[in-house]
């Protein structure tokens, strides 16, 4: 079927368009059925890329004190997860701008949260040796149930290194999206210290370089790390455009912004029509929102 102009549609035209030119119908499809996907190493972006990104990752890890941040005073069993939380990534290596803005990433964001999407958060998830679960959850962070079935936010995370099972893998509950709530304690699976059986969801196994996207309202969480060697993904979180963003980037340079150009200018805030004082809004702002989320995607 051919995309047309359609007026219903105006945003949404475009996005599946670009879906298409990517080879990304089926990876929509499976968004809708089951609240994630994953695309395959070197379709997103050439290995050389998802490399230079772990060397960056690392080269932050080395360089940053983890008690620098409020959650490097806690212990292990207080965090929300194990290892190392590496925030605000766009502020310390180029290449991570870049992630925001490749294309296959973008799209399937925008599919998600509409094309008036906002960045959310640039956050690496380091493990070093062996490592505990992360409990099921879903990253509808503070959102009273019921959710909409339209999500909030979305998790596009780079796999910079080998998932599996015993590597620590994320463990998700396909079709758990369409639930519209977080999960109860009860449901917790036996390995994160409920009594549920671990069947009620699978591991994501997935090779270095490998783009894994759900669905903000999926549940999910991690399998305990085993090995020694290093686990290593990087969130570049999408959000509607009216929710806070997680991160400040109003830090960000005048240079990168304008190397990366007006659409991620767009996407980390800069555009926005909330933020006025006394001189009130910027009634162009509001009428460019308004256009996007009249086609709201997915």
């Amino acid at each position: 079927m051919e995309i047309g102009d359609w007026k219903a549609t105006a945003e949404l035209n475009s996005i599946y368009r670009q879906a298409r030119e990517l080879g990304l119908e089926t990876n929509l499809a499976e968004l809708e059925a089951f609240g994630f996907t994953i695309v395959e190493p070197g379709k997103a972006a050439p290995k050389a890329f998802t490399d230079r990104m772990l060397d960056a990752v690392l080269a932050v890890a080395e360089r940053e004190d983890p008690k620098a941040t409020a959650l490097g005073n806690r212990a292990q069993s207080e965090k929300p997860a194990y290892g190392r939380q590496l925030f605000h990534l766009a502020a310390k290596d180029p290449i991570f701008a870049e992630a925001i803005m490749n294309p296959t990433a973008l799209t399937l964001g925008r599919y998600l949260m509409g094309a008036s999407a906002r960045l959310y958060s640039t956050v690496a998830f380091l493990k070093e040796g062996a490592a505990g679960c992360t409990n099921m959850h879903s990253d509808s962070v503070g959102m009273p149930p019921p959710f909409p079935q339209y999500g909030h936010v979305c998790n596009i995370s780079w796999l910079l290194t080998d998932y599996t099972r015993d590597k620590g893998t994320f463990f998700i509950v396909p079709g758990s999206h369409r639930l519209c709530r977080h999960p109860t304690p009860i449901e917790q699976p036996k390995m994160m210290g409920g009594v549920n059986d671990d069947e009620i969801g699978m591991p994501i196994e997935a090779k270095a370089g490998s783009l894994f996207v759900f669905h903000g309202n999926t549940w999910h969480g991690t399998y305990p790390k085993k090995d020694d060697g290093v686990r290593a993904h990087v969130v570049t979180a999408l959000a509607r455009n009216y929710v806070d963003p997680a991160e400040d980037f109003s830090d960000l340079s005048d240079d990168l912004v304008n190397k990366m150009g007006p659409d991620f200018a767009r996407l980390i805030g800069r555009n926005a029509w909330q933020g006025y004082g006394s001189e009130g809004p910027r009634y162009e702002r509001i009428i460019a929102v308004q256009r996007a989320n009249q086609s709201p995607a997915a």
